[in-house]
């Protein structure tokens, strides 16, 4: 499909609502409306659009996080109170109208149709003004998308907002061939934005919060999405002009942000790992493969005096990815661009640079470096998985990383018998005809 269609009834009446509630709660102020009883898009000012839509990234994303995790036999979520996290998600039987899928694919959508509703208030913005909205909205849009296929994978995704369950999920290819073609989009924008955005980012986006840096960020994700598509050239040259840099920090990048104020969000990632119960547990085999003094490790997790058993799974692991309520949680930061980087030179037989970016970041974890000239065409991807999974570990890439390289059925199986490898989920029922 060429164009994502937008149905004002069906998803811009819920989706403004949805963002002004989000942006006001976000900005622990008070915004003036014409109705307040009865917004709409016209009440909604340009900077209360684009702080609804950062707010609204945040939403639902721990529990996309805890989906992708428990997939890719990274983690299990250990939830007395809903089961569905150690039973359906690892046994082969995603409910396709349960919270799991439902509720971080509708997130999406709703950041998607505000998007579009602020592509429509700049229609009568400058030209630069304009350019930068569109830069932001695209790349954003396509962020979104990209979340949502990484769910679903070759069950595609929905372009096509017009509410008519007779039009078809657009296939895994056209789907990322318009993810690709927005981030394209997005960045020309941004290149004929001028010297600022009409409106102000987050300390989320702290070093990209202007149309040149913001460039940036979208290269970045084009990077991902070009790898992702096996377009390895396509990678080497957006991450030339992305914020990669071997020798700046391993956690620059753009990040969700949370806060304690009225209506505004915890990073529901965080949870004290001398609690008496934590829900969010590593994989043992995280301690199991990890090399000696790897601060990726030692930095992700904490091993707790005893093990907790949940559901017939055990784990000693509690997950420290984040550090308190409110910290950070990345979108896309440096160590991934570097590991980006390696992958795309494996995929063109670049090996020695491959082996210099891997040795970056093994150096950065405490490491020793790979010896010069070892990485070949029989070791690079087992190198860059293992780096990988050590790097962006509780980030979302594992289980779709061993998807792409078809080595799904190298993941552990836990308990046989019962457990099954799963490899995406289901197409939300309230999106097929006929439920």
């Amino acid at each position: 499909m060429n164009t994502i269609k937008r149905n004002r009834n069906r998803i811009q009446g819920v989706a403004v609502s949805v963002l002004l509630l989000w942006a006001i709660a976000f900005n622990g102020c008070d915004r003036e409306f014409s109705n307040p009883n009865a917004p709409t898009t016209s009440d909604a000012p340009l900077q209360t659009i684009v702080t609804g839509i950062e707010a609204g990234m945040r939403t639902e994303f721990a529990v996309y996080l805890r989906v992708v995790s428990s997939l890719g036999k990274e983690a299990y979520y250990f939830e007395p109170a809903d089961p569905r996290y150690t039973g359906e998600l690892l046994q082969g039987t995603p409910d396709p109208g349960g919270f799991l899928l439902n509720r971080p694919w509708s997130s999406r959508y709703r950041v998607v149709a505000s998007c579009n509703i602020l592509l429509d208030k700049a229609a009568n913005l400058s030209p630069a003004d304009k350019a930068g909205v569109e830069g932001f909205a695209k790349t954003i849009m396509a962020y979104q998308l990209l979340l949502n296929l990484n769910y679903l994978d070759d069950n595609g995704i929905k372009l096509d907002f017009s509410g008519n369950l007779s039009v078809p999920f657009a296939s895994k290819a056209e789907s990322f061939a318009k993810i690709a073609s927005l981030l394209d989009e997005a960045n020309a924008s941004l290149g004929a934005a001028g010297g600022a955005f009409p409106f102000k980012l987050t300390s989320g986006f702290t070093g990209f919060d202007t149309p040149v840096n913001f460039a940036k960020f979208n290269r970045a994700l084009k990077a991902r999405v070009a790898v992702y598509r096996g377009n390895f050239s396509d990678a080497i040259t957006a991450l030339g002009v992305s914020f990669l840099n071997t020798g700046g920090p391993m956690s620059s990048g753009v990040y969700h942000i949370y806060g304690t104020g009225l209506g505004d969000q915890l990073n529901e990632i965080y949870e004290s790992p001398t609690a008496p119960f934590v829900k969010f547990m590593a994989h043992q085999s995280f301690q199991t493969n990890a090399t000696a003094g790897d601060t990726r490790f030692s930095s992700k997790v904490s091993v707790r005096g005893t093990a907790t058993t949940f559901d017939e799974l055990t784990s000693r692991l509690a997950i420290t990815i984040t550090g308190s309520s409110t910290d950070r949680v990345p979108v896309i930061r440096n160590e991934e661009l570097i590991l980006l980087r390696a992958e795309a030179n494996i995929g063109l037989a670049q090996f020695a640079s491959a082996e210099a970016d891997m040795n970056v970041v093994r150096t950065a974890a405490g490491l020793a470096a790979y010896p010069a000239g070892s990485t070949s065409a029989a070791n690079a991807l087992d190198r860059l998985l293992f780096e990988k999974r050590y790097s962006l570990f509780g980030e979302g890439h594992r289980w779709v990383d061993m998807r792409r390289y078809n080595r799904l059925s190298q993941l552990p199986i836990d308990r046989p018998g019962r457990d099954v490898i799963i490899s995406k989920m289901p197409k939300p029922e309230t999106e097929v005809k006929g439920s």
